[in-house]
């Protein structure tokens, strides 16, 4: 069996921690010593290389498996929730990557507003 990145979970998570933090993609980027362009492609699908999913995933304070052959990151529940929501969102081809952020955006503050601390 090939074991693979799932991709969409972990630009979700990155999405996630990046609003959480009120980070722009940049500013990731230069907090991991990574290109923006990464995300870029990310949020198209493309996979990363090994050592930028190793920055990633030590950013994200998870496992390297986390991401890997469809298991769920270890995060805080409140990133996972919005993350998974996030990955449906851009996944419905029905909607316009624009749309699909403003929504999640819409999630997130509900969430934020709403979630028991």
């Amino acid at each position: 069996m090939r074991r693979e990145i799932d991709v969409s979970a972990l630009y979700g998570a990155l999405d996630s921690k990046r609003n959480a933090r009120k980070m722009s993609w940049r500013q990731v980027a230069e907090e991991l010593g990574l290109s923006s362009s990464i995300f870029s492609r990310l949020a198209r699908g493309s996979r990363p290389d090994f050592d930028s999913y190793i920055r990633m995933t030590e950013w994200l304070g998870v496992p390297l498996e986390s991401f890997v052959g469809g298991r769920k990151p270890e995060i805080t529940e409140s990133e996972e929730t919005v993350a998974a929501i996030a990955a449906h969102l851009r996944a419905d081809e029905s909607l316009k990557p624009a749309s699909a952020r403003a929504i999640e955006k819409i999630v997130q503050a509900a969430y934020d507003e709403m979630a028991e601390s």
